[in-house]
């Protein structure tokens, strides 16, 4: 066979093996880009897309911050405040007025947790400290998917040390 001819074929299954990677890489790959994974949810939900792009502040979605220990998961309510004018046909949007509409809670994946000891209460650091959610929880408005965090005593001890903040509050955090 000509030299060229064998360049041109080898030049041609090069082409179609990358083509196929490709169109598999498509067929396969999820609709939303999967940067920064962390576990897949049971509706789809980017905080980059919302505290990122849409510049929503946390305490929007998550007020509980303000006034109970826990930050919590917005009630199905609150995403409806928007999604009832915003995207309601987004297939996403669509799935969670289902469950809405069958009172059917959203079987979310926790993403943040302490040791079942540990008593950790939002309002002193959020109201008193003024800590921004971003020096715990990391820069969320970046993730499509939040990466699980097991928050440990050390993690507090630092940042208890770093601010001058009490060390000896074991007992309010410690059951």
């Amino acid at each position: 066979m000509e030299e060229g001819k064998v360049e041109t074929r080898r030049g041609f299954v090069w082409v179609a093996a990358l083509g196929l990677l490709c169109a598999g890489w498509v067929y396969f790959h999820d609709f939303y880009p999967e940067r920064n994974l962390g576990p897949k949810q049971p509706i789809y939900f980017s905080h980059r897309v919302h505290a990122g792009v849409k510049e929503i502040p946390c305490r929007f979605c998550h007020p509980g911050v303000e006034r109970s220990p826990n930050a919590g998961i917005p009630p199905m309510e609150k995403c409806f405040y928007c999604h009832d004018y915003i995207i309601p046909q987004h297939p996403q949007i669509v799935k969670e007025r289902e469950h809405y509409e069958n009172g059917d809670p959203v079987p979310w994946v926790r993403i943040y947790w302490v040791p079942d000891f540990v008593f950790f209460n939002h309002l002193p650091h959020v109201q008193w400290a003024k800590l921004d959610c971003a020096e715990c929880h990391g820069a969320v408005k970046n993730l499509d998917r939040l990466v699980p965090v097991k928050f440990e005593m050390g993690f507090c001890l630092e940042c208890h040390r770093k601010r001058g903040a009490q060390l000896d509050c074991w007992l309010a955090c410690h059951r």
